[in-house]
Formats: C-alpha cells, structure tokens, sequence
C-alpha cells in the first residue's frame, strides 16, 4: 500500500470518529434562575419577590396537626380556614396569609435543612415588609416572631421568640404596605430550651396565635447593623 494510500485512510478514520464525538454533544439547557444566595456582608436576605435564600423554603401549617407543609413560589396552600396564597404588591411577589382563631397556632416558617451561623446578625435589626388586611383588636398578646434551632426531641423549646399582641396588628390594619423592624435583641431564648445562634434552621417563622388574621408578607431580611431602620419603619421595641 503506498503511503499516499496509508495517509487517506487514516485521515477517514480521524474524520469518523469526530463526526461521533459532534454528535454525542449536547445543546446547552436553557438557563434556570437560581435561588437567591445569602449575601456575604451585613444584610442577609431571608426571602425577596417570593424566592427563599439558596437552601432554604417555606414552610406553613397550623395546629393542631402541626405539619409542615412546603411550598413552591406559585403554589397554595389552604386547610380548614387557614391558607396561603402566592399574591402581588406591584411588581413584587408576595405572599398572602389567612388564619383561623379555632386553630391556637397558624405559622409561615422560613427554614433551610443545614443550620446557619447567626451570629453575625445577633445584635442586628430584623427588617420585613407587611401589609395587615385584618385584624381585630382582642388585647391577645401571645404573637411570636421566631428564630428556631431544630434536632432536639423538643424543636419547640429551642427557640429565640419576639412576642407581639393583636392590638399591634389591629392597629396597623389597612394601613397599606409597612416595614416592620424588631431587633434581635428583643429575642429571648426559652429558658428550658436549647436555642443555639450558631445553629437556626428556622431563619424566620410567623406564629398568629388564636386569632383571625390576614396578611401580607413581602421581604424579610436581617441586617447586621441594628440602627440600619428605616425612615416611617413600624419599630416593634421590648425593655432592652
């Protein structure tokens, strides 16, 4: 065989096999909007438009069943007068909450399966933008906002709570979209818990308790730096 002949061949062989390396490549996928990350820095969104932090979701449910139920950004919720709606301020996404006062506990929990490290929000502003629809006033005082460490045969005792009343709600009632500050350091630990800053899991949790309330939730977010409030923010004090 000339050499001629031995160089034809050979560049037929190269020739095949990459036509079979082009056709196992595979078009690109369309691109997925990814979560929304954490932010490194003083400010950690804890859900914005509807999305959640990177590893985390939303959890709702209500006593006395407890359950947790998760939810997507466009899916619904509703149980026994209590539900959950995806719903719009604007252009933004947010969610819209009814609870039922036969329930004792109705809750919209933040929460991601990895504990985070807090610590750095410890001294910080909880920020959340609401708009309360209804609610009347009763002189309840037994709200609670929530941070929550979770692994322990009691998750319920280990919690950082912000109680609030029904009057604060009630007063706020049709007032339009507000952002509500409370400072972590109005947060206290149960004393027969187990709360650990280093370790939340429920980054944000909602508790109504015994009343009928509607809300909506919008941004929430915490900020490192505590005097980072807002001008017109509704500041939800305790005795420092």
């Amino acid at each position: 065989m000339s050499k001629n002949a031995v160089f034809k061949i050979t560049m037929l062989a190269g020739a095949i096999a990459l036509a079979g390396c082009t056709d196992s490549i595979e078009e690109p996928a369309d691109p997925v909007d990814p979560p929304i990350d954490p932010p490194v820095g003083e400010v950690f969104v804890v859900i914005d438009d509807g999305v959640t932090a990177s590893g985390m979701g939303v959890l709702v449910g209500h006593a006395p069943a407890y359950s947790k139920n998760a939810l997507a950004k466009d899916e619904s919720y509703a149980d026994d007068g209590f539900s959950v709606d995806p719903s719009a301020n604007d252009a933004e996404y947010v969610w819209e909450v009814t609870t039922n006062s036969a329930h004792g506990e109705s809750y919209f929990i933040v929460s991601g399966d990895a504990a985070m490290d807090m610590t750095d929000y410890a001294n910080g502003v909880l920020l959340f933008d609401m708009s309360v629809t209804n609610a009347t006033a009763t002189g309840s005082t037994s709200h609670q906002i929530v941070m929550q460490t979770n692994g322990s045969d009691a998750d319920y005792l280990d919690r950082n709570t912000f109680y609030f009343g029904q009057d604060q709600l009630a007063e706020q009632e049709s007032a339009g979209w507000k952002t509500y500050a409370v400072k972590v350091s109005c947060f206290a630990p149960d004393d027969a818990g187990a709360f650990d800053i280093t370790k939340v899991n429920e980054v944000f949790r909602l508790d109504i308790r015994n009343e009928s309330v509607t809300y909506e939730l919008g941004t929430v977010k915490y900020d490192a730096d505590a005097t980072m409030i807002p001008d017109g923010a509704v500041e939800w004090t305790c005795a420092e």
